[in-house]
């Protein structure tokens, strides 16, 4: 009986104690790799979480920069598009001031003047003499009789109101012609008064 309980505390002592040892010992290892597992998800979630993150941030930033070119364009549209009605209105104003000048006896001296120094650089011959019809009627007789102590003989050829005023002279071929009528000379400028405007315009909106 005893050597039977010998063998049992023999087997308790190397065989079960190492089983139990050899349990505790893989259990440990399974533990050690759980905790190897989570962190290396952890870590692999936390950078997968860092990319959306920063990916999101990006495409923010880019609808964000999109979002501010496009609201610099639509302001650029808006300025440019205020900076040609004031242009219009501009051209507007000072064709009105020209048109209430053709009716002054100043006006009427200037023209004259105007076409006989066009004369001077011309020569004596004949001459289509181009006016609005409203200086047509009042000032034609006129600028004749100062042409033809000049040598030259003028056709009267009228010209669109839509002109305002001045005069053209071209030659009877039609081969040139010397352009100064008044609606012609304000259009030519129309350029210069956009690029003022737009200047001040932009000043105006720096310090706002």
């Amino acid at each position: 009986m005893l050597q039977v309980e010998n063998k049992l505390e023999l087997f308790e002592n190397v065989v079960y104690k190492r089983r139990l040892l050899d349990l505790e010992k893989e259990k440990e290892a399974w533990e050690e790799e759980k905790k190897n597992l989570l962190e290396r998800k952890n870590k692999q979630l936390s950078e997968e979480k860092a990319h959306i993150i920063k990916r999101r941030a990006n495409l923010a930033s880019v609808m964000g920069n999109e979002k501010i070119v496009k609201a610099r364009e639509n302001e650029r549209v808006l300025e440019l598009k205020k900076i040609n009605e004031l242009n219009d209105d501009f051209i507007e104003a000072i064709e009105a001031r020209v048109r209430a000048y053709t009716e002054t006896d100043e006006y009427k001296q200037a023209l004259v003047d105007r076409v006989v120094e066009s004369l001077n650089d011309l020569e004596p011959g004949k001459y289509q003499l181009g006016l609005v019809k409203r200086d047509m009627d009042r000032f034609f007789d006129d600028i004749q009789e100062k042409a033809s102590e000049k040598g030259f003989t003028l056709c009267p050829h009228v010209l669109p109101d839509g002109r305002i005023g001045g005069h053209t002279i071209t030659d009877m071929d039609e081969t040139y012609s010397l352009n100064y009528d008044l609606a012609t000379k304000i259009h030519e400028k129309q350029y210069e008064i956009g690029k003022l405007l737009y200047r001040l315009f932009g000043e105006e909106m720096e310090h706002e």
